[in-house]
């Protein structure tokens, strides 16, 4: 019974902590909670927690920017960032116990911003031995009052 109030409580607090606010050194964010992936394979990614942010640039784009916090089985994580046909990949850092806590930006900067509302893509491949588990996850919608 403890242990539901416990879960429950938490849950609570994650969906409490997940709106969408405004910032003044953030920028525009929103949080996502746990979310779960495995392959047939039997790699996992276990994302704890996604906090998204939104920032006006000074060439007239956005930078929309990820921390991402959780663990997996693997030997070792990409995180591939699309924006303004760029592609970049940053390697995940893992702990010890392949825990991580790992920032990565998605800038867009060759066009003006022209949507009200912006949700940003990205991809999380995660290595173990021959398998690879590639998930895409995307950010809460991001109001832009820019």
């Amino acid at each position: 019974m403890m242990r539901r109030f416990i879960i429950a409580l938490l849950g609570l607090f994650v969906l409490s902590s997940c709106s969408q606010n405004a910032d003044s050194d953030s920028g525009i964010k929103c949080c996502k909670g746990e979310e779960h992936y495995s392959d047939a394979k039997g790699t996992i990614l276990n994302l704890t927690k996604q906090e998204w942010h939104l920032k006006k640039n000074g060439l007239g784009g956005v930078d929309v920017g990820v921390v991402i916090s959780g663990s997996t089985n693997g030997d070792s994580a990409t995180i591939r960032t699309y924006g303004d046909g760029l592609i970049y990949d940053l390697k995940i850092g893992l702990n010890s116990i392949k825990a991580f806590k790992q920032e990565a930006g998605i800038f867009f900067t060759s066009s003006p911003l022209t949507e009200d509302k912006i949700v940003a893509h990205t991809l999380i491949m995660v290595f173990r031995g021959q398998d690879t588990l590639k998930m895409e996850i995307q950010s809460c919608q991001l109001q832009s009052s820019y």
